[in-house]
This record gives structure tokens, C-alpha cells and sequence, in this order.
């Protein structure tokens, strides 16, 4: 069970790293609605994410569930907007609080493997917004080359590789979580 969940928060933590280097390289093309739009998309999916993971995790304790959920969203949220300016650090902070509070509501709610499976989709989502540096300035780039196409198809590779991988250790867990709601309704009937 550890493993899965380390697994998620080391790739939400690289989300947010990456984010920040790839912010603090591209400021000066990125305009503030921009900022803004990768502020609230980071803060939410990782609040999404890590609250759909704790509520599983923490079955039963909504509350720690929603409080640690809601620090990460909003924290991740916070850091990417104030790299762009203070608007988007607010937007983010509260897309970061709103998505926390809803992951750890689904993550209470839903069966373990359905969890498992919308942990994954955020997952990807999140790390998706990795791409969004690259969309969204204003640059007159475009393929002319064939190695402008290889380096964007050699890292989606790669992280569907990362993903799948992560996904084969979230069966892992289920069956964690499994044994470990089978032991509770023994020890209390």
C-alpha cells in the first residue's frame, strides 16, 4: 500500500518541480492569464488527485482526509501562481483547496478499485500540464524538423511507460486496502 501511494505523491511533487523549472524558463512568455490558467489546473488536479488517494487511504476520517488534500492542492496551486504573478497565486490557491475537498469526498465514497482508476486519470491529467508550457506562449515555433517531432513522441513515450508502470502498483494496493477493511470488520463485527 505504501508503495502505490509514495508512487503518486513523488509524481505529484515531480509535476510540481518540473512546473516550477519550466515557469521560472518560460516568464518571460507567458502572460498572466496564462499563469493563471497553470496555477488552477495544477492546483486542482493535484488537489483532485492526492484527495481521491488520502480519502481512500484514510477510509473512515473525512476530515484528515480533506485537510491534508486540500494543503496539497493549494499549496502546489500557490507555488506555480505566484511564480506568474498574485491573481493567479489566489486562483490557485482556491482551485487547490475546491479540488482537495472534492478527492477526498469521492475518495471516501467510492470502492477502492474505482478510486484506483480515477487516481490514475488525475494522474495523468496532472502530468499532462507539463504540456501546457509548451501550448500556451505566444511563439512563432513550429515543426520544420524531424527532431522538433521525436523529443515530444520520445517523452509521451516515456510517460505512458512511467503511468502503466505506476498503475501495475496500484493493483498492489488495492489488495492492501483490501486485506486491511477485511481485518477491521473482524476486529469489530
Amino acid at each position: 500500500m505504501f508503495l502505490y501511494t509514495a508512487y503518486v505523491f513523488v509524481s505529484l511533487a515531480a509535476v510540481i518541480l518540473i512546473s516550477t523549472i519550466l515557469a521560472l524558463r518560460q516568464k518571460t512568455e507567458m502572460t498572466g492569464m496564462n499563469g493563471m490558467i497553470i496555477s488552477m489546473y495544477l492546483g486542482m488536479n493535484i488537489g483532485l488527485t492526492s484527495g481521491v488517494l488520502l480519502g481512500t487511504v484514510f477510509r473512515g476520517d473525512l476530515f484528515l482526509s480533506t485537510i491534508l488534500s486540500m494543503l496539497i492542492g493549494a499549496a502546489a496551486g500557490t507555488i506555480i501562481g505566484t511564480l506568474s504573478s498574485s491573481a493567479a497565486a489566489i486562483e490557485g490557491l482556491m482551485s487547490g483547496i475546491m479540488g482537495g475537498m472534492m478527492g477526498a469526498m469521492l475518495g471516501e465514497m467510492l470502492l477502492p478499485e474505482k478510486s484506483l482508476i480515477l487516481i490514475n486519470i488525475f494522474l495523468t491529467i496532472s502530468t499532462a500540464a507539463l504540456f501546457l508550457f509548451k501550448v500556451l506562449p505566444k511563439t512563432d515555433s513550429s515543426f520544420k524538423l524531424k527532431k522538433h517531432i521525436v523529443k515530444p513522441i520520445l517523452i509521451f513515450v516515456l510517460l505512458i511507460i512511467y503511468l502503466y508502470s505506476g498503475s501495475l502498483l496500484g493493483d498492489d494496493w488495492i489488495n492492501d486496502l483490501s486485506i486491511k477493511e477485511h481485518e477491521q470488520h473482524l476486529h469489530h463485527p
